[in-house]
Formats: C-alpha cells, sequence, structure tokens
C-alpha cells in the first residue's frame, strides 16, 4: 500500500512542530518530488553514503534521517574527485544518488529533539524522573523546549548511572566528568552535542547533565561549575529514538513498510 508524499509529510510536521526546530537548523522535507507516492520508509540518524546506498537497494521512497542534508550550501552536485575540473564531493555524490534513486529526505532534527514526545523526552524517561520540564522552554508552548530537567526518585552515585546509561543504551563504556561516588539526584538531559547548555543545566539546579558530547574545555567548565556530566557519544544519545520512530510510523501508518536503517554504526570505536 501507499500513501501521498505531502500526507506523510504533514503527519511528521504534525509530530515535529517546525517552529520548535533552532534558528540555524535546516528541518522538513528537504529532498523529493512532492507528489510523490511513498510506500517504503527509512528511519536514520545521518545520511552517509553507506545510508544512500542502502536506501537505493532496498528501493525506499524516502529517508527520515535525524541529522538534516544537505545542511550546508552546495554549489555544484558533482560525484567524483574533489579537484578541478570535476569539483566533486561526497555531498554531492550522495544528493545526485538519492536524486537518481528517487529517495526522498525529511529531516525533524531539534524539532524532534525538543518536542513533546522527542528525544530529550525520551531519554529523560529512561531515568524514571519526576517533575520533568524543559531545560529551556518554549515560548509559546511551555511544555516542550530545549533539553529536559527532573529528579530521580532518590539520590545515586555517578557511578551508578554511568552503570545505568551503558545498560539502557547498550553501551561497552560511557565517559563522564565527576566524582564517582557523588551523589546526585535532579539531572538533565540535552542529546547530541550540547556543551553549550552546561552553564543553564547548572543554573537551573542540575547535579548531572546527560548530553551527547562536549569539548574538553567544556567539561572543565562543568568540573569548574560542580555539574557532573555523562557522555554516552553523540551516536547513543539520539540513534535509539530513530528505532523507536520507525515503530511508530508503522503503528499509525499500517499500509507503509517503515524500518531503522539495518547498516547504520557508530564511527567512533573503543574498547
Amino acid at each position: 500500500m501507499s500513501i501521498p508524499l505531502l500526507q506523510l509529510v504533514a503527519y511528521l510536521d504534525s509530530l515535529f512542530p517546525i517552529r520548535l526546530a533552532e534558528k540555524w537548523d535546516h528541518v522538513g522535507l528537504l529532498v523529493g518530488d512532492s507528489e510523490r507516492i511513498v510506500r517504503r520508509v527509512m528511519c536514520c540518524l545521518t545520511v552517509t553514503p553507506r545510508i544512500v546506498e542502502e536506501a537505493v537497494r532496498e528501493r525506499v521512497d524516502m529517508v527520515v534521517s535525524h541529522h538534516p542534508f544537505p545542511f550546508h550550501a552546495m554549489q555544484r552536485i558533482v560525484e567524483g574527485p574533489d579537484k578541478e575540473p570535476v569539483g566533486g564531493s561526497i555531498d554531492g555524490g550522495m544528493m545526485l544518488n538519492l536524486i537518481e534513486g528517487r529517495v526522498a529526505v525529511y529531516s525533524p532534527h531539534t524539532a524532534h529533539d525538543s518536542g513533546h514526545n522527542g528525544v530529550n523526552a525520551q531519554l529523560a524517561g529512561m531515568f524514571g524522573l519526576g517533575g520533568i520540564r524543559p531545560l529551556v522552554p518554549d515560548t509559546e508552548d511551555p511544555g516542550v523546549g530545549t533539553g529536559r530537567i527532573g529528579k530521580l526518585p532518590q539520590p545515586a552515585s555517578l557511578l551508578s548511572l554511568v552503570h545505568f546509561l551503558k545498560e539502557r543504551l547498550s553501551l561497552p563504556y560511557c565517559h563522564y566528568v565527576g566524582e564517582p561516588g557523588s551523589r546526585v539526584q535532579t539531572l538533565a538531559v540535552c542529546c547530541g552535542a550540547a556543551d553549550d547548555f552546561i552553564a543553564t543545566a547548572r543554573s537551573n539546579g542540575a547535579d548531572v547533565l546527560v548530553l551527547g558530547e562536549a569539548r574538553f574545555h567544556a567539561c572543565l567548565e562543568a568540573e569548574s561549575l560542580g555539574l557532573a556530566l555523562l557522555l554516552p557519544g553523540h551516536y547513543p544519545s539520539e540513534r535509539f529514538a530513530m528505532d523507536r520512530l520507525a515503530d511508530r510510523i508503522t503503528a499509525d501508518w499500517p499500509t507503509l513498510e517503515c524500518f531503522a536503517s539495518r547498516c547504520e554504526n557508530d564511527p567512533v570505536k573503543g574498547r
């Protein structure tokens, strides 16, 4: 079975209102024919050459990618070596292959992060927090916004939260900042690269901030402020939500075939 592409876009826009996206972001339908019919949908975190190859091979009509593609302006859509006179690029090759394969791309990105049941709300829910609220509330709807903050049912050691997060996200390791035995209760979350919110989390009373990744000097800032950090990685802090989104689309649109990418993985490895 199938549905018009614009009908699926309207559904996704209702889940992830564009007004919730950060001003610098590019969200919504980014590639595609508005009159196309959609039968197969694939969800992923990021459009890469492997993802494009998988989408074309699986005859997918739309890729729902958390991260936008394209994000930066493209002066040329050329596949080939990055040298004159060809001037090709990886992004140009991906765009060309998507267009040739008739694959649309939709990205919710920061609108997904900030929504009612978005990535941060889901991440906060893993910890069983009480009194969950946005770290930075939206001006029109204070129930949504950037990040989330709430209280654990009871104080816990930082190290116990490290082990908990490793188990919930199936991680081999998890970086952290802070004393392993320190007791924390007020926890903030902000998925992905979110170290700009360290001071905001601390000023809102957070004892610990869960974020995907942080720069070295941002970790020093957190340490100086007395704010512990849990750093599971950019990919693990967001990819789980794309699996859940694929399940939700399947439940809401049983006539569509929707699945999460089977080849995507975290490029950052550790032992």
